[in-house]
């Protein structure tokens, strides 16, 4: 079994993000695709979610943390 068959996996298509107005927030939404809907279903969009500016700063550092270590595991020296 691999890593992702142990749970249901939403490809992402895309995103909006955005300031919320007269807050120090952003707003995100995603576009995926659901993976028990029948192939001709056009994309879905999640709810909006609401980040402070504090949680988007951790998540973009979080994202940067892990495309470093995906990249790291992909490359080829990293297979020897």
């Amino acid at each position: 079994m691999n890593e992702f068959n142990r749970f249901t996996f939403y490809p992402v298509t895309g995103w909006h993000i955005g300031p919320l107005n007269n807050h120090q927030a952003l707003v995100l939404q995603f576009g995926y695709v659901d993976p028990d809907a029948p192939d001709a279903q056009a994309p879905q969009e999640s709810r909006f979610f609401g980040l402070t500016l504090d949680m988007a700063r951790a998540l973009v550092s979080h994202l940067s943390e892990q495309i470093a270590s995906a990249e790291n595991d992909a490359s080829p020296a990293s297979r020897q």
